[in-house]
């Protein structure tokens, strides 16, 4: 359930009708058992003389209503949406499991904007209908987590505002893919940015040049290489969104492995000698691997892993590629490097679709290098959709290491 949408909050009540086999009167009654609890427990008696059918009506009556109160009270705090009730006077009446998960003590709960939510909009005393959202769902962080919260009036079966119900939800993955999607929007629109620069400048040169004059070879070079990368770029979004909505498939056709990587070390020779770097390829056992799989897709998941080394490695560090057998029956491919290392904080995150963390030089500059956060997710996406695995090991201010296995193909597999 989400509390972003008001008509929504309606559906937790329905469903806690649902559950519990009573109607919305059920809130009208809890609210109106709890906070005139001494008029229900003192009941007008009946005299010695009534008969023993009326001597049984009002306590009956009183049963019946603490059962239902007993049953709402218990579905409400099996739900997994946290739920706070509060009267008209400020105390708080209900706080379900979930609640307490969420927003932790009391004193953490009133201390954070939430307290001040139930504050709000005390001049609402008559309602159209026992259950009203009052404003509009709120984000607040608390407990390094950002809790959903849609505040509601509710009213007895005449109208009048009996107290105040609160519904939770933690929102913290909602509102991390919310700026996830924004650092997305600025990312692919800064690299499309700078190809289409170059195609329209180069363009308008060669629009500019006599009708009668060959048109410059380099300035075609330039715009077919520009438009080479846009290509690209629209076939990784492509493959991206194909991974993200699971039919991603990979071919399994025999390759060389030793000369994939080679292949993809070559293509970033400008990258790797404009970031001053050393880099280096060990192959071990070459004679004896041989696999199945994607070539294109392993160029490219092994490009992205380079790339991330590059990127994130200073000045005069070094990067090694190691391939070697790992078992009898995978291979592993590393790429280790001397780069900044990834933070605690980051590291759970890496491999999410479009994260981009805060990595920092070992003098506290922080690094923004260009791309759109998904080469490592890529990276993995790949690596299991042949049967293997990517892991990391990482340290801040020590490097990195990238491991991904393959299996390797079946000895009776036909070549």
């Amino acid at each position: 359930m989400s509390t972003n949408d008001p008509q929504e909050l309606s559906g937790v009540i329905r469903r806690v009708d649902h559950l519990g086999s009573a109607t919305s009167q059920l809130f009208g009654r809890l609210y109106h058992r709890l906070r005139q609890n001494s008029e229900v427990s003192t009941p007008n008696l009946p005299s010695p003389t009534e008969s023993s059918d009326a001597d049984n009506e009002p306590s009956n009556a009183i049963k019946r209503r603490d059962a239902d109160i007993e049953r709402l009270n218990a579905i409400i705090h099996a739900l997994d949406e946290g739920i706070i009730v509060q009267d008209n006077e400020g105390r708080v009446l209900i706080e379900n499991a979930a609640a307490k998960k969420l927003i932790g003590s009391r004193k953490d709960f009133w201390t954070s904007e939430l307290g001040t939510l139930f504050n709000a909009f005390r001049d609402v005393v008559r309602l159209d209908s026992e259950l009203a959202p009052l404003g509009e769902p709120a984000r607040v962080q608390i407990n390094n987590m950002i809790i959903g919260a849609q505040v509601a009036a509710v009213a007895d079966s005449k109208g009048k505002r009996i107290g105040t119900m609160m519904v939770l939800r933690d929102v913290t993955r909602d509102a991390l893919a919310d700026r996830l999607k924004d650092s997305f929007v600025t990312a692919i629109s800064h690299e499309l940015r700078t190809p289409m620069a170059v195609i329209k400048g180069m363009s308008d040169v060669i629009m500019g040049q006599p009708q009668d004059r060959p048109p410059n070879r380099k300035f075609l070079e330039t715009l077919s290489r520009n438009v080479d990368i846009l290509d690209r770029m629209i076939v990784e979004l492509l493959d991206i969104g194909e991974m993200s909505a699971t039919a991603f498939s990979v071919r399994h056709e025999p390759l060389n492995l030793e000369d994939l990587v080679w292949q993809v070390e070559r293509g970033m020779k400008p990258e790797i000698k404009k970031a001053r770097l050393d880099v280096k390829i060990m192959v071990k056992d070459a004679d004896r691997i041989k696999l199945l799989g994607d070539d294109q897709r392993l160029r490219w998941a092994l490009g992205h892993l380079l790339q991330n080394s590059i990127r994130y490695t200073e000045a005069k560090g070094h990067i090694v590629i190691i391939v070697g057998l790992s078992g009898d029956d995978k291979v592993a491919i590393q790429v280790v490097d001397t780069g900044v290392g990834i933070s605690k904080r980051d590291l759970p995150h890496i491999f999410e679709r479009f994260y981009r963390g805060e990595p920092r030089t070992r003098t506290g500059k922080l690094l923004d290098p260009r791309g759109l956060g998904q080469g490592l997710f890529v990276a993995r996406t790949v690596a299991d959709a042949h049967g293997g695995y990517l892991s990391v090991q990482s340290e801040v201010g020590q490097g990195s290491v990238f491991t991904m296995v393959l299996p390797l193909q079946p000895p009776n597999q036909p070549q």
